[in-house]
């Protein structure tokens, strides 16, 4: 019982030692992000835009961290279909009307679908130990996904940054 009490103290230290020995985060850090098909440009405006505190570098060797990401895109396979009524009166100045129907539902739901969907994830990566010290992942749909996502993810790594750093106060 003595035993077990002793190697649960011993695990819990080394584990609170561990943890406050894992890199993090921190303000000023300096950044690279790893090409990914145009999406790293979406990521270093968005941590401008929302005033993530790091620095992003043009080159990897000069980098505190590793930006690593990916981005799936995902456009509607069964295209909105478009019908014409032609057996319009002439003498009326409106002689067609077009109706439009989404076919993955209603209203705006069915309007965002049509536009597809993004869905990023990003890890950010100590290159010294590999170990990644920051990941997320986010999903949009509608106009501008590349761009959304890219500002949650910089929120959040913002977030994060000054979370860790009040902790540290």
């Amino acid at each position: 019982m003595l035993m077990n009490r002793v190697l649960a103290i011993v695990l819990l230290t080394s584990s609170a030692i561990a943890l406050a020995q894992a890199p993090q985060l921190k303000s000023g850090s300096t950044i690279y992000i790893e090409p990914m098909d145009g999406y790293e440009t979406y990521l270093a405006a968005a941590i401008v835009k929302k005033h993530v505190p790091l620095v992003v570098v043009a080159d990897k060797d000069k980098a505190d961290y590793i930006v690593r990401s990916t981005v799936n895109h995902t456009t509607p396979s069964q295209p909105a279909v478009v019908v014409s009524n032609s057996n319009v009166n002439n003498n009326n100045v409106n002689n067609s009307n077009v109706i439009t129907r989404s076919n993955s539902g209603g209203g705006y739901g069915a309007a965002l679908a049509a536009l597809g969907s993004t869905s990023t994830g990003i890890a950010v990566v100590d290159p010294r130990s590999s170990q990644v010290v920051f990941a997320y992942a986010a999903g949009k749909g509608g106009a501008n996904q590349l761009q959304r996502t890219a500002e949650d993810c910089a929120k959040h790594m913002k977030e994060i940054i000054e979370k860790s750093e009040k902790l540290r106060k």
